[in-house]
């Protein structure tokens, strides 16, 4: 079962980051994975662009952490700040065969399997490679007579490789910073050229661990 967790983690991570294909870091991951996991799970959401404007992605993750240097799990994410500047115009006949025009929202979800690599840690500083490959669908929304109809409805393939750094300020209390970009690819170019897009995210960070270790020792301490 080791085995074959090594070389999951192994293939999972992208092969242009070099330091993670290093001997030090490949010893690292089989050495971390045989550590007993913990439950990890992230909740958020991070910016990204659209037909350059700003849209926000709502990203939820659970995981499992293995020696907080090897981190993976499932997620899905959602655009959450569909804004009216994203709408598209959509043609289409109603009952008496008269043409209507009608504004569609664009629609955005995925699920996605991810993985994260704590390359550099220190008692104050994080330096970690996450990253994402996910598979769900892209599509417009509009309202027809208070019923739903959808348009241009594509499945998408989503690649999104980062760079996390983390600050601790106190013991329980940290900020960090994600940068990436966003792969996506489907059959409609318009909507690739649209969904392409750099990825950033500024994160305040509460380290639940800490408290909990803090509160427990305090509470022994009382014993």
């Amino acid at each position: 079962m080791n085995k074959l967790k090594e070389y999951l983690l192994c293939l999972l991570f992208p092969v242009f980051f070099s330091p993670v294909q290093s001997q030090p870091a490949i010893d690292t991951i089989k050495y971390s994975i045989q550590q007993k996991p913990a439950i990890v799970g992230k909740f958020g959401t991070r910016n990204s662009f659209v037909n350059n404007n700003r849209a926000q992605v709502l990203g939820i993750q659970l995981g499992l952490n293995y020696g907080n240097k090897i981190r993976f799990g499932i997620g899905y994410n959602q655009l959450y700040s569909a804004s009216s500047l994203f709408d598209k115009k959509i043609f289409y006949q109603n009952n008496n065969n008269i043409t209507n025009m009608a504004n569609a929202n664009l629609q955005l979800m995925y699920f996605s399997v991810w993985a994260e690599y704590v390359y550099y840690k220190n008692h104050q500083w994080q330096l970690s490679i996450p990253f994402q490959i996910g598979m769900g669908r892209a599509y417009y929304k509009y309202n027809v007579n208070n019923e739903i109809k959808t348009a241009d409805e594509n499945l998408i393939f989503v690649y999104e490789p980062a760079v996390s750094i983390e600050y601790k300020i106190i013991k329980w209390l940290g900020i960090g910073t994600d940068i990436g970009f966003r792969f996506i690819a489907t059959n409609y170019k318009q909507l690739n050229e649209k969904l392409n897009s750099p990825t950033y995210a500024f994160k305040l960070l509460i380290y639940y661990n800490e408290i909990y270790n803090y509160l427990k020792k305090k509470n022994e301490s009382r014993m």
